[in-house]
This record gives structure tokens, sequence and C-alpha cells, in this order.
């Protein structure tokens, strides 16, 4: 299933602090008639990398991971015809190439027409999040020249908080957000494990949590010093750090990227299980793991909030 693979690779995104130890593969990349793909762009773990002129691409991927997904970046140029649906196995021995065989794309108005739509939706997404990534870069400017100036005047003052408050303050709701959103999903996915819409719903849900959360995390520090400034208060600084370090270490790693290591595998299982009552049963274990996990992860966001609000509050003060 195709949604599926969006999956892996959106999940696949979140953070390289969560690597511990890596294998170095090596990626061939050939049309069927074993001609080399030279100088192209794929994107493997979600990762964009570039074939040498010999067709191939080495990464570094995790020692725990069995199988990456992969993805051509100009489905105009050529598409994966082998593995099938871009879900490639990691052999034992780094050393073996992983062979990709792909192919000049043949018409397809449907998928064009879908694919623009997704497009579509990215490109609304990412706009968004850049508006708000040069309002970020504005502020850290003007920070750092006032920290240039020996007295900084209240007005100053007052004028760094209400710029910097509605930015903080909606990139914590919109990740809060997004993370409800992100629950809401995945609990809908296990009572709908045959059906596209949930698994699209789902994956869609996955890259808007992604962008926020990347927009959040880059922006820590940022975030850390205008308080430290415009607050003028090194405690409640302190205190805004440590809820962006439990965002990722008591949440995003042990729940979020959970569903990538223990949850997605699962699916993949699943959904190729040719034996319609093992399918049956699968299907079954997993709706009812997900409901769990879904349970678990509903009470570590109750707590987050719980965070967020007290943040939120202590700066509009």
């Amino acid at each position: 299933m195709k949604l599926l693979k969006s999956l892996f690779l959106l999940l696949s995104i979140a953070t390289t602090n969560a690597i511990a130890q890596s294998s170095a593969y090596k990626f061939r990349v050939r049309y069927i008639d074993y001609t080399p793909l030279s100088n192209s762009r794929f994107i493997i773990s979600g990762q964009s990398l570039d074939t040498d002129p010999q067709g191939i691409i080495s990464l570094k991927l995790p020692e725990k991971i069995s199988y990456v997904n992969i993805e051509s970046a100009s489905l105009k140029s050529y598409q994966i015809k082998f593995p099938q649906e871009g879900k490639a196995v990691l052999p034992k021995d780094p050393a073996v190439f992983v062979d990709i065989f792909i192919e000049k794309p043949k018409p397809d108005p449907l998928f064009s027409m879908t694919e623009t739509i997704r497009q579509s939706q990215k490109a609304l997404q990412k706009n968004v999040i850049g508006k708000l990534e040069e309002e970020n870069k504005r502020g850290y400017n003007r920070i750092v020249a006032l920290l240039k100036e020996k007295n900084l005047d209240n007005k100053e003052l007052i004028k760094g908080r209400l710029e910097y408050y509605p930015l903080i303050s909606s990139a914590l709701s919109n990740y809060l957000n997004e993370c409800r959103n992100f629950n809401d999903a995945f609990v809908s996915l296990s009572k709908s494990l045959k059906s596209e819409a949930a698994y699209e719903q789902f994956t869609n849900t996955i890259y808007n949590y992604n962008e926020y959360f990347n927009l959040l995390n880059a922006n820590k520090d940022n975030y850390e010093q205008a308080i430290a400034t415009y607050w003028k208060s090194k405690e409640l600084s302190l205190r805004f750090g440590n809820l962006i370090d439990f965002a990722l270490e008591e949440f995003h790693k042990p729940y979020i990227l959970e569903v990538n290591y223990k949850f997605i595998p699962r699916l993949y299982e699943a959904n190729e299980e040719k034996n319609k009552q093992k399918k049956k049963t699968r299907l079954k274990e997993l709706s009812n793991d997900i409901q769990q996990q879904s349970e678990v992860i509903s009470r570590r966001i109750s707590g987050l909030g719980e965070r967020i609000t007290a943040i939120n509050s202590l700066l509009k003060q």
C-alpha cells in the first residue's frame, strides 16, 4: 500500500539524537538494463541524496533498522520499479549493495492529479512555516542588536514581549494541537486498518506534526534568549528550555518515534499477510495494541498541555 510507505518516511525525519549506533550502506541505482542512474536525487529514510557517476548512494543508518523506504525525488523523470512499493530490506552485511531498479514513468492521469493535490497541501503548509521562521529570524536579529546596548529601556522590553509572546505561545499551542491530532488519527487508524482514507489522514497528521516539532525545536535557543532578554528572567528562560527538553525526551522520542519502530513494521506485515485468517488475527491484535498505546500517549499529552499552559500564563503576566 503506497500510503504505508509515506508513514515510515515521515516518521523517520524526527531527530538524529535518537540514533545510537549506525552502519554504512551502499545503494546501487540502475535501469532494468543495468545502466547506472548517475547524479540523480532520491529520498531514503527521509534524507535527500544524490547518486554518484556509478549510480551509488552511501548512507549511514541505525543498526536496529531492518529496512528503509525509498522515493524518487523526480517522479517525472523516473520511478522505482524494484523494490516493490519502495521498501528495501537492508542486508545483514553492510558491504553488500542494496539494488534499486528504476524506469521512466508511464502516463497516469489519476496519479498526477493526486500528486498535484498533495504537493499543493505541502506548499500551503510550507508557506505558513516559512512565514513563522522569517518572523523568528527578524526577532533574533533584533535581540542581538539590543544585547550590544548597555542599557535597555522599558519601551524596548515591552515591545520585545509584545512581539515574542505571540510567537512563543502559538508555537507551543500549535505543537500541542498537532500532538493531539496525531493521537486522534492514530486511534482512528486502529478502527479502520483496511481504509486507505485512514492511512492518508494519519500520514497528513504526521507531516504536520513534524513541521511544528521541527519549528519549535529549531527555535528553542532563540526563544530562551528572548525570554531572558525581554522578560529579564533567567529562571523563566530555563523553565522554557526544560519544557522543550521534556517534549523531546519524555514525549517525542519514547512515544512518537515508538510508532516508527514498533507499529509501522507491524502495519506492513499485517497488510502483506496472504492468509486471510492470519491477516484477520494480526489486524485485530494490532488494533487493540494501537488503542492501548493511544491511551498512554493521551495521558502524556495531558501532562505536556499542563506544562505549556503554565509557561504561557507566566509569559503573559
